[in-house]
């Protein structure tokens, strides 16, 4: 056996793809289409290296487990990636950690588990690295077939509402992975920020989605509304027209969402237009400096 970053990339997206489309390995923060896996590791994971960012473990150059840490250094954490071992082996797992763990910053400070209930083996993992449990998560999904369009009628962002959208999102998501800053470096075509306006300068709320027509799916990032205009329908109305943008592509087939599930309000709102549960996934935060078993 070898362990080493990964040789073949493409590889190493047909094994995550395997591992992940299966309930008892299941990370949240992975994707399950190998092409979507392979052009995130590509072009979008971690601050590092990839060859700094994974490990593998290869048996006669066949991957049997891998690990990785998508680093963000200006805000001192990362989402673990895995363990994906195929054998649920929890010593291969730990050598493979270590190793990881060797290459990582001093400026990391945290690392963030999102684990699938039904994947026993990563959620023991996170434990024994002291883990801490950060409360459980619904993944909500939507497909085409079973969404019935409403015409409404809200606005895209422009730069007038910079300081009401960045006060509100900062407000409503303080600790939150795109603060107001990153959302709007991001907008372009498929990711758009969209508002229910209060005047001219002010808004009510907003919904930032992002979607992905090339891997045919669609995502539902925030929606958040103003104290003084909830209970109003205006969540509603911001998904509403975010499920009408998303589902315009023609390849995208289903839109995803994330929620608290003791979020419970939000929860029905999502039922009522449609959304039914997809995953429960549960957090751990573990601090680096007692992260290795």
């Amino acid at each position: 056996m070898d362990i080493n970053p990964p040789v073949n990339v493409r590889l190493l997206a047909d094994f995550l793809e395997e591992m992940n489309t299966q309930g008892k390995y299941h990370i949240g923060f992975c994707g399950e289409n190998s092409s979507e896996i392979y052009d995130t590791l590509v072009n979008d994971f971690s601050d590092l290296e990839l060859d700094e960012s994974f490990i593998v473990a290869y048996n006669n150059f066949d991957i049997i487990g891998a690990i990785g840490l998508d680093v963000d250094l200006s805000r001192g954490y990362a989402d673990v990636w895995g363990p994906f071992i195929r054998e649920e082996n929890m010593e291969l797992a730990s050598k493979l950690w270590e190793k990881l763990i060797q290459k990582v910053p001093r400026e990391v400070k945290s690392l963030s588990f999102f684990i699938n209930k039904g994947n026993k083996f990563a959620k023991n993992f996170a434990l024994q690295n002291e883990g801490i449990d950060q409360g459980s998560d619904l993944v909500l999904k939507l497909t085409k077939d079973n969404y019935k369009s409403k015409t409404v009628n809200l606005d895209h962002f422009n730069d007038k509402y910079h300081k009401s959208f960045s006060k509100l999102h900062n407000e409503i998501f303080p600790n939150t992975y795109f603060d107001a800053n990153t959302i709007l470096s991001r907008l372009n075509d498929n990711n758009q920020l969209i508002l229910a306006k209060e005047n001219d300068f002010n808004i009510k709320g907003y919904v930032y989605i992002e979607a992905n027509p090339k891997h045919m799916e669609g995502n539902i990032e925030y929606v958040g509304v103003s104290k003084d205009f909830r209970r109003q329908g205006i969540g509603k109305t911001l998904i509403t027209c975010a499920l009408n943008q998303l589902f315009s592509y023609q390849r995208i087939e289903e839109i995803t969402i994330c929620v608290g599930e003791d979020n419970i309000s939000a929860v029905e709102l999502y039922r009522s237009v449609g959304f039914e549960a997809k995953y429960n996934l549960i957090s751990y935060d573990v601090a680096l400096s007692t992260s290795i078993i």
